[in-house]
């Protein structure tokens, strides 16, 4: 699976390769791991703390015309979400502003 990751709005941009084989296997690894203290003590820091193969896109190599089974956006727990087709999961117990 390919994710095309957005890290703090824009600060840089990445391909996530996650160490799942389908959609279903992601959505409940994403449920399973991404708790806000994960997040926010070690994702907010360190994005790669995030299972799977990262590579890193300079700023003019966003590769937004290349197919993707997803897109994500990581900063902290209340900011980060995962959009595969239609469905978007936020962090499970954090705290979402937009959302109230």
């Amino acid at each position: 699976m390919r994710i095309l990751v957005n890290e703090e709005d824009g600060y840089r941009h990445w391909i996530w390769n996650p160490s799942v084989d389908n959609k279903d296997e992601l959505v409940e690894w994403w449920n399973t791991n991404m708790t806000p203290e994960f997040v926010d003590e070690f994702v907010f820091y360190d994005i790669t703390e995030m299972e799977g193969d990262w590579i890193e896109l300079d700023s003019l190599d966003c590769r937004m015309d290349e197919e993707y089974d997803g897109y994500a956006a990581v900063h902290t727990s209340e900011n980060t979400s995962l959009r595969l087709d239609k469905d978007k999961y936020l962090i499970e117990d954090a705290e979402h502003p937009d959302d109230a």
